[in-house]
């Protein structure tokens, strides 16, 4: 007996598949260029857009912590920017035409990232509008804007909806795990020719060039340096340092301490820095010095120090670039290039700092001439020794990339992005600690490691390292992740009141 129900998808279903079959099979006949496969994606994305309207949430927490950039489209985003766009605009459309599906109320943090876009919206009209030079515009820039505004709107995505309890700790290791990928950008010199074009989704690092050799402990590979990192996270995010130092399960503290030596083959001192001041914390938030791991930790500390000083020189070259901040033997060449590092971030600095006050009540924007785009293109500005070149007009300077946090936000957006900076990381803290404080128990260690990684993020936006736009982006996942993992914000909990002049009613006499 025919289903006429049946009958009708299958029609719909070769009225779809067929004519997409068919611009498939002619696109691939053509050669493999950016155009055909930009097509083909759109063709895929077409084919699988119910998958994404039925997962878009974990699709979302994936494409935050995954380095992919999306290639076919113009700009080549980032995966990240892309998922929040899809993500936020799905978990709109079901808020409309569903009443009970509600973002989760956060105002503490609503108001901040309002006010940093609206900010951000008139400094551009007043500073010459957005533009984007890879549309044609005559002004660039935009592209940070664009970041901007993303990274505001992650804060929203994310708040769509609370994970559910049994969900948890997927959803923790499926906002971590996925940036190990990051990994197969310094895989291209090994990768045979049909197989490079993975590097079309996972750019090669920088500090590879093309054809280089690579040498394990000199070459610095930053791409899996910032992968194996994403390992100690989950660690640290999933099980704690109390449960990484169980004796119970050996292999997480092997695993930790194998994934910490693995990270230095990236030569940053930020990055070796940064993993111990969140160590700290975690130590302090977990009252692990009222334990018995505190003599032992100190004992492996003063041996693990005495080792280190005896055979520092001796290490490979990029484990000494990691540590060389500290006051121990390193190897001359070492030093020198991590001063010539340093030095190099001073002098924009120190060119930079006095043209603040000159962008206080207006910043500079992000906006960028066509001869400035031009200059950083042909590498103009990037002789930051050359003596007629003033550090702070060198290409990262002009394109607003000055390693400074407060740099990043008082030139483009003056004195009212420090406030509003301010205001986003004050927020961003009062979320975390009062979930950290007053949150479901069995997320104590996940809390505690949100509320550590933003105290930490704070410290590096303001002494280390920072960009406006990347930071509030961070910002956002973190108090992010804090409140849809916790199902909001968490208050304290009302004690029961009792009026000791009242008295209980005697229990009725029960029958025999």
């Amino acid at each position: 007996m025919t289903n006429p129900v049946a009958a009708i998808r299958m029609l719909i279903t070769y009225a779809v598949i067929i004519p997409v079959a068919i611009a498939a099979g002619y696109l691939l006949t053509n050669p493999l260029d950016l155009g055909t496969l930009g097509y083909l994606g759109i063709i895929i994305a077409i084919l699988i857009s119910p998958i994404f309207i039925k997962w878009h949430y974990p699709i979302l927490i994936f494409g935050l912590a995954c380095p992919a950039v999306c290639f076919f489209l113009v700009g080549r985003p980032p995966l990240a920017q892309v998922v929040v766009i899809l993500s936020l605009g799905i978990a709109i459309t079901e808020r409309i035409l569903n009443s009970e599906k509600r973002f989760l109320s956060a105002p503490v943090m609503t108001w901040p990232l309002l006010f940093i876009a609206g900010l951000t919206y008139v400094t551009a009209e007043l500073t010459g509008g957005i533009g984007l030079h890879a549309l044609g515009g005559d002004t660039g820039g935009g592209k940070k804007y664009i970041s901007l505004f993303l990274g505001i709107a992650t804060f929203f995505a994310l708040t769509s909806r609370t994970i559910p309890r049994h969900h948890r700790n997927f959803y923790i290791a499926l906002s971590i795990l996925p940036s190990v990928l990051g990994l197969i950008g310094d895989l291209f010199p090994y990768l045979p020719s049909p197989l490079n074009l993975i590097n079309l989704l996972f750019p090669p690092t920088n500090y590879i060039g093309e054809g280089a050799e690579v040498e394990i402990g000199k070459t610095r590979l930053a791409s899996f340096s910032y992968a194996i990192g994403a390992v100690m996270l989950f660690l640290l995010a999933r099980y704690g340092l109390r449960g990484i130092l169980s004796p119970r399960q050996p292999w997480r503290a092997a695993l930790f301490v194998a994934s910490f030596l693995l990270q230095m083959l990236g030569g940053f001192r930020n990055a070796f820095g940064i993993m111990g001041l969140l160590l700290a914390l975690m130590f302090l938030f977990e009252r692990l010095y009222r334990t018995r791991l505190l003599p032992v930790l100190l004992l492996l500390g003063v041996l693990g120090v005495t080792v280190l000083a005896t055979f520092s020189d001796k290490l490979p070259y990029t484990f000494q670039r990691s540590m060389s901040f500290l006051p121990l033997k390193w190897n001359t060449d070492v030093v020198l290039d991590a001063e010539s590092t340093t030095e190099w971030r001073f002098n924009i600095w120190r060119s930079t700092w006095p043209k603040v006050p000159e962008y206080l009540l207006l910043g500079k924007g992000y906006g960028l001439s066509k001869e400035d785009y031009e200059n950083i293109g042909t590498g103009t500005f990037a002789n930051l020794n050359a003596s007629h070149i003033d550090a702070g007009d060198a290409t990262l300077a002009i394109s607003s990339d000055y390693h400074s946090g407060p740099l990043s936000t008082l030139m483009p957006f003056g004195l009212w992005g420090g406030i509003g900076m301010l205001w986003l990381m004050a927020a961003t803290f009062f979320v975390t600690y009062r979930n950290y404080k007053y949150g479901d128990p069995e997320l104590q260690t996940y809390n505690i490691y949100l509320l550590a990684s933003t105290i930490v993020a704070i410290i590096v936006f303001l002494f280390i390292f920072g960009a406006f736009a990347v930071d509030v982006a961070n910002f956002c996942r973190l108090a992010g992740m804090s409140l849809a993992m916790n199902g909001g914000l968490a208050g304290r909990q009302a004690k029961a009141v009792s009026n000791p002049r009242i008295k209980p009613l005697a229990a009725a006499p029960q029958p025999a």
